[in-house]
């Protein structure tokens, strides 16, 4: 039988979120693992939208982003290997998935608990938050080559839980502070319209799709130009 000491020890406080100690660790393992990627896949969060650095991956390196949000007019498609943009798309939309998942704990104490959360507990969700804006799979040009992605039905359900949390920012007071606080307007104006595209696009041809569309339709029915 455990004792009431080691109960307690499992969790941070009465909510039964894990303790900070434990998320810091695991964010500072997943920051290692990316500061240990061979030189040709490294990359910052100031430069996520960016070509990889390395020459053996992309004979040059433009100006302009890898990733963004509307189609490039300028960009030269031909040039480019639509595998790697994936594969590049793949890579870094993993990490900040993977940063997601370890900061959504205090997602749920927010929302379930917001007169227990602590400045430090709002820094790590405001984190959460931020690592769920703008994931390169979801942008050009990848959103135009969606049947090359592998595991598509795995992005489809990860971007309906992005959604469905997004969506409890304009609805509850305590998400939507976090949101003020650390997260910029544009950016998840930006992310609600490609994930919300996203399903449009593929309820046509996957039933998770379909099935979260249904759901989706009526939380985000004020969207312009995405409800058709």
């Amino acid at each position: 039988m455990f004792s009431a000491t080691n109960n307690t020890a499992e969790s941070s406080d009465e909510h039964g979120g894990p303790p900070t100690t434990v998320i810091n660790e695991l964010a500072r393992q997943l920051e290692s693992w990316r500061a240990l990627l061979p030189a040709a896949l490294q990359w910052s969060d100031a430069d996520r939208f960016a070509y990889p650095s390395a020459n053996s991956l992309y004979t040059r390196r433009p100006s302009m982003p890898l990733f963004t949000v509307t189609k490039e007019s300028m960009r030269n498609e031909q040039s480019f290997s639509a595998i790697l943009d994936i594969l590049t798309a793949q890579l870094r939309s993993r990490y900040y998935y993977a940063r997601f998942m370890i900061y959504r704990p205090f997602i749920f104490k927010a929302l379930h608990y917001s007169e227990l959360m602590s400045p430090e507990d709002r820094q790590l969700a405001g984190r959460c938050l931020q690592s769920a804006l703008l994931w390169p799979i979801a942008m050009s040009t990848c959103k135009d080559r969606k049947r090359l992605v592998p595991v598509l039905f795995a992005w489809t359900q990860n971007f309906l839980g992005v959604l469905l949390i997004l969506r409890m920012i304009t609805v509850n007071d305590c998400m939507g502070q976090i949101a003020r606080d650390y997260l910029d307007a544009n950016e998840i104006k930006d992310t609600v319209l490609l994930l919300l595209n996203w399903m449009r696009d593929m309820k046509q041809v996957d039933g998770i799709a379909e099935w979260s569309w249904n759901i989706l339709a009526a939380m985000y029915n004020e969207v312009p130009g995405v409800m058709e």
